[in-house]
């Protein structure tokens, strides 16, 4: 063991040490309209991001991309069901990079970076639930009834989510007329909607519906691994 701070929680877990930077807060908005899909601009910084986000209860969204430019992270994506508008909340975080003036704890790593302050303001982690999602079908989604698991957490009213990894599904195609044979399918990703205060539910939802004249190949595929849905208090 070598030398340093720890701080551990009552279940023996580290919360601070001189090792590893903690995240604190530095930019999000509340009630942020989201149409589709958007772009979302935040402080450029080669630091990453980690966005959280809280939904709305009409539809499901997701954080599906960072965007880097010139070795700066410059924006994250939100994405929601392709023809419906929603809004959501997001806070950003990145390693600990508050002014080292003025009073209160400061605790540096051996490199001298700063990866506490008593002046920033962090998150707590309250759960991480893993979560299977059945693929979705056409039917399925055509008919807004695709699959989900509902996660409830009782003790946290109102939280932030993190929601990882992306998944992504194409569904399988079914044939329509239209004067002429057409074949639909859509193009899915997973995301979340608020349930209550204390509940939300992880589901597939459409962002491109394809109609095309002939029968496709490579549909009914994606990635659809186990999902980590991290709860957190601000």
């Amino acid at each position: 063991m070598g030398y340093g701070l720890r701080v551990r929680n009552a279940a023996g877990e580290i919360q601070i040490d001189s090792q590893y930077r903690n995240m604190e807060y530095t930019e999000g908005a509340t009630g942020v309209s989201l149409a589709g899909s958007a772009s979302i601009a935040i402080a450029s910084s080669p630091l990453p991001p980690l966005i959280l986000i809280r939904p709305n209860t009409d539809y499901a969204c997701s954080n599906a991309f960072l965007t880097l430019s010139s070795g700066n992270y410059t924006n994250f994506g939100m994405g929601c069901q392709y023809n419906a508008t929603t809004t959501f909340d997001w806070r950003c975080y990145r390693q600990t990079i508050t002014n080292s003036s003025g009073y209160g704890l400061r605790i540096k790593d051996p490199s001298g970076n700063l990866v506490f302050h008593s002046a920033a303001s962090y998150f707590k982690i309250k759960s991480i639930n893993s979560v299977s999602v059945s693929a979705p079908s056409f039917s399925s989604i055509y008919n807004n009834s695709p699959p989900y698991t509902d996660v409830t957490h009782s003790n946290d009213s109102n939280p932030y989510y993190i929601l990882q990894p992306n998944g992504f599904w194409i569904t399988d195609a079914q044939e329509f007329w239209q004067g002429f044979a057409v074949w639909k399918f859509f193009n899915c990703r997973i995301g979340i909607k608020k349930l209550s205060a204390t509940s939300v539910r992880v589901t597939w939802y459409p962002i491109i519906l394809y109609t095309i004249p002939g029968n496709p190949s490579g549909v009914n595929t994606g990635w659809n691994p186990t999902y980590k849905l991290v709860v957190c208090e601000i």
